[in-house]
């Protein structure tokens, strides 16, 4: 079994080894002379041999010699390890996984990491993109440790916190008849539009543009369903903040008989700890959208 040997036994043990001196090292100690001198004679106890000449009383014996640059190591290694474990401790050093929807790693990904950055510029965060169901599934499973998500339902697993509701409307090229003001969208005569499936969707379930779940046509990735979109192959709907603003070619028209709404939330799990550092981000990430919410959930009734 091992001695129980105190950090600050080592530490006295350099400095008088560095100082040559007991009387000097205990004034850099602030501690007196007799107990320097105690801590010293515990130390050899413990270790088993002299670490001074006895007849020389601050001149190291042949172990202390050889003993010196492990105890160096072991008390170095002491520093960097209560360093490192404060600098976690103060949200300062770690890593943290985020899970974002595309759309707002278009949106307000951008604000959010500078902000964090700015904060917290020792912390590794890594991002990756992905459809709702994914993201859930890799909270739910540690893989990543937060997510800005849809949501579609709440689960006991996960703990949501509301961020913001976009409105979801029709995105077709601007030349299309619904993309008019003066035109009604008659739903009735949905079936007869080449209709486009993608990842959004489902929001559009029990409503009148419902009919869009059973288009034969599905396009999951945004830059290829954009692409779809501008060369006229159909029309889908997608929520605001997903819309391709950038895009001369399409326009963006309100779904309003009835509004429907995504939910975007924070999604953690319940049974994994989380991190100081990522506490950090999850307050900056809350308090961006509570700044921006309403500019994201707001288009106008037709945006070309």
């Amino acid at each position: 079994m091992l001695p129980d040997i105190k950090i600050a036994q080592i530490n006295t043990f350099l400095t008088v080894a560095k100082c040559k001196n007991f009387r000097l090292a205990a004034s850099i100690l602030c501690r007196s002379q007799p107990a320097v001198s105690l801590a010293i004679k515990q130390l050899e106890q413990l270790l088993g041999a002299h670490l001074f000449d006895p007849q020389r009383h601050a001149e190291l014996s042949a172990f202390g010699i050889a003993f010196l640059p492990e105890a160096k190591a072991l008390y170095d290694h002491y520093e960097a390890t209560l360093h490192n474990g404060m600098s976690m401790a103060q949200g300062q050093s770690g890593s943290i996984n985020l899970g974002v929807l595309p759309s707002i790693a278009k949106t307000v990904l951008a604000p959010i990491i500078r902000s964090f950055l700015a904060q917290h510029p020792q912390v590794q965060l890594q991002v990756q993109d992905d459809n709702g169901d994914n993201l859930r599934d890799k909270v739910l499973d540690g893989r990543i440790d937060l997510a800005i998500s849809s949501i579609w339902q709440t689960e006991l697993d996960l703990h949501h916190t509301h961020l913001c509701a976009d409105r979801v409307g029709i995105v077709a090229r601007k030349a299309h008849p619904w993309m008019q003001m003066g035109n009604d969208i008659n739903w009735k005569e949905l079936n007869q539009h080449k209709l486009i499936r993608n990842g959004t969707t489902p929001l559009v379930d029990k409503t009148p543009a419902q009919e869009f779940l059973f288009a034969p046509m599905q396009v999951t990735n945004m830059t290829s369903l954009v692409a779809m979109l501008e060369a006229g192959a159909g029309i889908t709907t997608l929520p605001w903040m997903a819309f391709p603003k950038d895009s001369k070619e399409l326009a963006f028209r309100l779904i309003e008989e009835p509004p429907i709404k995504r939910q975007i939330a924070l999604l953690k799990s319940r049974h994994h700890q989380q991190m100081p550092a990522t506490a950090a981000l999850e307050h900056i990430i809350i308090n961006t959208f509570k700044r921006r919410g309403k500019h994201l959930e707001s288009p106008k009734k037709l945006i070309t």
